[in-house]
């Protein structure tokens, strides 16, 4: 009997050690790939406080992997333009472009924060940008449609057509705003 709780004993004793050196393990790029997950699953679930905390332990981290880092601005930037805080998503965004000048996801973000500024000619800068550096599919109809909005904000009203058009072939199921629709009949 002794014997056994002896055994028992010395089992909980390693575990606790082996577990104190998994989480000292834990503060390299494991931590921040754990933390990165956190930050962007508390975005995706609207907690914008919790995925900006996350986040910013994320982006401040001189040891965070330069290929983390842009999607970390720009999930960071999704939860600032979410709070009304549309300098500091601009900022974030911004600098996600500047370390990945191929990353749509960035300059659609952005594109969405200045229409609705109604910055629609830097808007439709973005916009293009994303179109140019993406394949044809459902994310590319997103694009069209959104420069379309643009577009036909910007009273240019041909190419606000020409894009809802393009955005339909990628995406039948794509919905254009009502007010579009005679339009596109034409």
């Amino acid at each position: 009997m002794y014997r056994r709780i002896s055994v028992a004993l010395l089992a909980a004793v390693l575990l606790l050690f082996a577990g104190q050196a998994f989480a000292r393990k834990m503060t390299g790029p494991d931590r921040i790939s754990v933390e990165y997950a956190q930050g962007v699953q508390a975005v995706n679930e609207r907690h914008w406080n919790a995925g900006i905390e996350s986040l910013t332990k994320v982006i401040d981290n001189p040891a965070t992997p330069k290929d983390i880092l842009p999607l970390a601005l720009t999930n960071r930037g999704t939860a600032y333009a979410n709070k009304k805080m549309t300098a500091e998503a601009l900022a974030d965004l911004s600098r996600a472009i500047e370390l990945k000048p191929d990353y749509t996801a960035a300059y659609y973000d952005r594109a969405r924060i200045l229409a609705m500024q109604n910055k629609h000619t830097e808007a439709v800068a973005d916009l293009t940008k994303a179109i140019e550096l993406s394949k044809a599919g459902v994310q590319q109809a997103v694009y069209f449609k959104n420069r379309g909005l643009s577009y036909g904000a910007m009273t240019k009203l041909d190419e606000a057509k020409a894009d809802f058009k393009r955005a339909k072939e990628l995406d039948p199921k794509i919905k254009i705003p009502t007010h579009y629709k005679p339009l596109l009949q034409q």
